[in-house]
This record gives structure tokens, C-alpha cells and sequence, in this order.
């Protein structure tokens, strides 16, 4: 797959169509800022209260030492 888009550019620079070029890599960009930004949404943008992650931390370490 990344040698096929390897090929690609390379098509599309030497050919005389550079805006198609342009246009892939646009499209390529904006699709990577949405799937970074539901990635943020999705596990970082709520974190965990103090007091929960001390439970679920206590409650680790007890269940391993029994």
C-alpha cells in the first residue's frame, strides 16, 4: 500500500497535473487531523478524577497480592 502511494506521487509529480497532487495531500492531511482529533476525544480529552485513579490503583495492588 505505501509503495503503491510511493508510485502515485511520483506519477503525479512528473506528470503536468501538480494541483492533483495538491489535492491528494490535502485530502490525505485533513483525513489524519480528524482521526487525531477523535483519538484526543475519544482517551484524552476527559481524564480521570485524582481520587478514581487512586481507587483503581489500590485496587490493583491489592488483587496482586493476594
Amino acid at each position: 500500500m505505501v509503495t503503491w502511494y510511493l508510485n502515485r506521487i511520483k506519477q503525479l509529480k512528473h506528470s503536468q497535473n501538480t494541483s492533483r497532487l495538491a489535492f491528494e495531500i490535502t485530502v490525505i492531511l485533513v483525513i489524519k487531523v480528524i482521526l487525531l482529533w477523535l483519538l484526543w476525544a475519544l482517551c484524552f480529552s476527559h481524564p480521570v478524577a485524582k481520587e478514581a485513579r487512586q481507587l483503581a490503583v489500590t485496587r490493583m495492588v491489592l488483587s496482586h497480592s493476594n
